[in-house]
């Protein structure tokens, strides 16, 4: 198996899968109302704020791959909540999230495996670079909905 089918698999399996960590987005939102969503720990970010945050750089990163401008009128901003917090609301944020890691996936299944180590236009890293970063960052924020579902849960 080459390296992008591992990258696109771990980041399906951190997703909604079976990750070495034991543990998935999913597994910690799926069950998660608008009010958990919206709960902070001190002075951190809430899940909602965590999940529009991995929805904007998924974006970030299929983009910079596809050799596009990363921001582009209508974008959300990062760690977006929107003024409607309603559970419809926080249901289409969850849709969203499902599309972006979908869109993710693709985007690294399809990426050509003689540029995975080209720098890519416009900055200073690889696409290996961007790839993994992508796998880590939703691996840091998985542990971060963790515990914040557990504090909501409580």
């Amino acid at each position: 198996m080459n390296n992008l089918l591992l990258m696109a698999e771990s980041l399906q399996h951190l997703y909604n899968g079976q990750p070495w960590l034991d543990v998935t987005v999913m597994e910690h939102l799926s069950g998660m109302d608008e009010h958990q969503a919206l709960r902070r720990l001190g002075d951190s970010h809430n899940t909602w704020e965590l999940v529009n945050h991995l929805i904007f750089w998924h974006q970030n990163v299929i983009r910079k791959l596809s050799g596009e401008p990363t921001m582009q009128d209508g974008d959300l901003p990062d760690f977006y909540v929107p003024e409607n917090t309603h559970e419809e609301n926080w249901q289409a944020t969850l849709h969203r999230l499902h599309h972006s890691f979908e869109m993710m996936v693709n985007t690294i299944q399809g990426y050509p495996p003689h540029k995975l180590y080209d720098v890519i236009t416009g900055t200073q890293h690889t696409a290996y670079y961007y790839i993994q970063g992508v796998v880590s960052h939703t691996a840091y924020h998985l542990g971060q909905i963790v515990l914040l579902h557990k504090y909501a849960t409580q």
